[in-house]
């Protein structure tokens, strides 16, 4: 049953990785991280600017919201933003009121219809479910705060009641695990990953996870003869990193083995979605999915807690009020609304005129594509700035997959990051079989082996790689750039890491790009038409 009254959604994150959106008619209309415009990462909830951003995007006033969603408010608060920031920082929201019914809240004078901390694994899951192209599914979601599992047919979302929680612990292992090694669990987690395979051992294959109660018993299983891994100062023990990623792997695939029979017995189809934060581990996602009965894996690019407020709107939208699924298409899922077009480009090259040199570049694709071949690191931005933590062709630094030395010189002259981090390739979609025995894997959530040994860049101590596929449709200047590329090389192509730096976000803004380009040793910085580069030092 349809609601008549119901048009627009606004629906806020107020956890860490702070966002919200604007849904009109079920349509994203407007989307807006946080962090990205206040340069604070994983800055939680809203600021004033914020909403007034978002508002702008989506063309409407609050007058015209029929239905405010208030996730995560007060009840999910991380001691890791206080340590990284001195504050928990909801001193910065915007100002707003709630009811003692908490059905209404005031914002700038309006009062709009709400419903206060809605189930939020719930909302994990229907951000991947409502965005996929299945009538039914598996849906799971996973986050240090458990481990819950739903069904979805149509436009409704069941959760099933399994008891994961009783025996899945390596949701809050790998958290724990991120502050000892890393000193901060939602910035420390992407790290245990990249280091876990350094950590390998065979001591380990015949371990029962469940056996493994708590922390302490974790740390004592990997202490007894660790690999260790210098960084700098640090003596870093990789075999807790292999550790905690063996456990998650084994006690995830005993998920998606339960989850299939649930599925078999509900006549559900072999589909299976995942979100919540432990989902942006790639090298889990697909290893426990190929070892699976699930036939088709569908992720959402913002898999943490930004994800929350977009799947709050969908939840609402279809679940609650019955409206019809909808066909959501890649790059709408991929890049926000808010564009930066010449004149704001031009704007940002001005006011830092005296330390740049710029070149207009009418095929600035195949230009762009030779500086890549020639060994030149490169910012690329364009467009709408990407949805989720990972960069996706529009927030991009740019690179020579075949390059042996590529790696270490990124990680330490321009990212200024621990040395065994990886980096990940951007390949075209046709040629991505053949390269990684894996198509279709547009947001970087899914890891595989890589085929050849001719893009040590992109090649993790483990033969594996997180994987972007760019279709023509999803990033049609993005994906002409591999192209060119692959003519002068024969490499489908590039290596892609996010256009930012150690503890900051994803730049936004153009300024904020050309910053990048001026603070690091970054060789060229591209907007659509112009190559940007800095005067060489003397």
């Amino acid at each position: 049953m349809t609601s008549p009254t119901v048009r627009v959604i606004l629906a806020i994150n107020f956890n860490h990785d702070g966002a919200a959106v604007i849904l009109r008619e079920g349509r994203i209309a407007g989307f807006v991280c946080t962090e990205r415009r206040s340069r604070l990462k994983k800055h939680p909830g809203l600021r004033e600017d914020d909403l007034d951003e978002l508002l702008d995007q989506a063309g409407v006033a609050l007058s015209d919201v029929d239905h405010a969603m208030l996730c995560n408010l007060h009840n999910m608060d991380s001691p890791d933003i206080p340590a990284l920031h001195g504050s928990d920082l909801k001193d910065t929201w915007f100002e707003f009121w709630v009811n003692q019914r908490n059905d209404t809240v005031r914002i700038r004078g309006n009062d709009i219809a709400c419903t206060v901390n809605p189930d939020h694994h719930t909302l994990h899951a229907a951000a991947p479910y409502y965005t996929s192209p299945f009538e039914s599914a598996a849906v799971l979601a996973i986050d240090p705060l458990g481990c819950r599992a739903f069904l979805g047919r149509g436009e409704r979302l069941y959760p099933l009641k399994r008891g994961y929680d009783d025996w899945f612990n390596a949701n809050v292992g790998y958290t724990s695990v991120a502050e000892s090694l890393f000193g901060s669990s939602i910035v420390g987690a992407g790290k245990v990953m990249g280091l876990a395979p350094y950590g390998r051992t065979d001591d380990f294959d015949a371990v029962d996870w469940k056996a493994v109660s708590n922390f302490a018993e974790l740390i004592a299983l990997a202490s007894a003869n660790p690999v260790t891994l210098r960084v700098g100062e640090k003596e870093l023990n990789a075999t807790l990193a292999y550790c905690i990623q063996l456990g998650l792997e084994r006690q995830l695939s005993a998920v998606l083995d339960d989850l299939a029979q649930v599925c078999a017995r509900n006549n559900v189809e072999r589909n299976l979605c995942m979100s919540g934060g432990t989902a942006l581990n790639a090298v889990a996602n697909q290893a426990c999915f190929l070892a699976s009965d699930f036939l088709q894996l569908h992720l959402h690019p913002a898999c943490g807690d930004d994800g929350t407020a977009i799947g709050a709107a969908l939840w609402h939208w279809h679940h609650v009020l019955g409206n019809p699924r909808l066909p959501h298409a890649t790059p709408d899922l991929m890049y926000s609304v808010r564009q930066y077009g010449r004149r704001t480009v031009g704007a940002a090259i001005a006011a830092r005129a005296g330390d740049l040199i710029v070149r207009e570049a009418g095929d600035y694709l195949d230009a762009t594509a030779q500086l890549i071949e020639e060994g030149a690191t490169v910012g690329w931005y364009e467009g709408a700035s990407e949805v989720g933590p990972r960069a996706l062709g529009h927030r991009s630094i740019l690179a020579d997959p075949r390059s042996p030395t590529m790696r270490d010189r990124l990680n330490a002259k321009v990212k200024h990051r621990e040395g065994f981090r990886p980096f990940a390739p951007s390949v075209l979609n046709e040629h991505a079989a053949a390269w990684f025995g894996l198509a279709d894997s547009p947001f970087m959530l899914r890891a595989s082996p890589v085929l050849s040994d001719a893009v040590p860049a992109i090649t993790h101590v483990d033969g594996t790689s997180r994987i972007q596929t760019v279709g023509a449709s999803d990033s049609p200047n993005f994906h002409a750039l591999i192209q060119r590329f692959h003519q002068r090389t024969g490499v489908p192509m590039v290596l892609n890491t996010s256009l930012n730096t150690k503890g900051l976000p994803i730049d936004e803004t153009p300024a904020e790009a050309i910053d990048t380009l001026l603070n690091t040793e970054l060789d060229y910085l591209v907007f659509p038409g112009l190559i940007v580069t800095k005067p060489a030092r003397k």
